[in-house]
């Protein structure tokens, strides 16, 4: 069996970290490890302690610390640090990057961008053709709105088990890991509202 390709984002932006990480899910053999925002203390030791194949970065989620922490993400020689970019960004800052996503570009391009940068010749997971049923649905709906698994037995009447259960098969058939990342699967697929979301908590 192939090694799983492990990648951290760095993105203090809440939609475009989701918008990396639902990307990301969309290739076979490929997850997000963990999202930072970039001002966590220490950031350094937590990513490379993740021992992450691949790191995408914002520089702007950086600020200040962003040519230090370059500087010890590229002393890392086994590990891939991706520029998510804008067509503006700095010479000084493009040329910290041996690859890069370009924030600009269409979901198409960006897959196939991020195809090349891994080196595999990478297609979407099978298990994205599967469809959700009625129930993961409406379980879906209840974990965007931030209902902890104990709410979302007791609001649709099961036990903390099945609601468990229901959520591991969801993972797995949408590829999907964190709540972030299943937020905007359902934003964009119309499970849920966005004002309903802004509202939850």
């Amino acid at each position: 069996m192939a090694k799983a390709t492990r990648v951290i984002i760095i993105e203090q932006a809440y939609l475009l970290a989701a918008g990396l990480e639902a990307l990301v899910g969309e290739l076979h053999g490929v997850y997000v490890e963990h999202v930072y925002h970039g001002s966590e203390p220490n950031l350094t030791e937590k990513v490379l302690g993740h021992k992450p194949d691949i790191i995408i970065v914002d520089p702007n989620s950086l600020g200040e610390q962003f040519f230090s922490i370059m500087k010890a993400f590229q002393n890392e020689t086994d590990i891939k640090v991706v520029g998510l970019l804008s067509d503006n960004a700095p010479n000084p800052i493009k040329g910290r990057f041996s690859h890069q996503l370009n924030r600009n570009h269409c979901k198409f391009d960006l897959l196939e961008d991020l195809k090349k940068i891994i080196g595999n010749d990478l297609e979407k997971k099978p298990s994205h053709n599967q469809k959700l049923s009625n129930r993961e649905i409406e379980l879906l709906k209840q974990v965007c709105l931030g209902l902890t698994n104990q709410e979302i037995a007791d609001k649709l009447f099961l036990s903390v088990h099945t609601v468990m259960t229901h959520r591991k098969n969801i993972t797995k058939k949408l590829g999907i890991k964190t709540v972030s990342g299943l937020t905007v699967y359902a934003l964009m697929n119309n499970l849920v509202d966005i004002r309903e979301v802004e509202n939850r908590g």
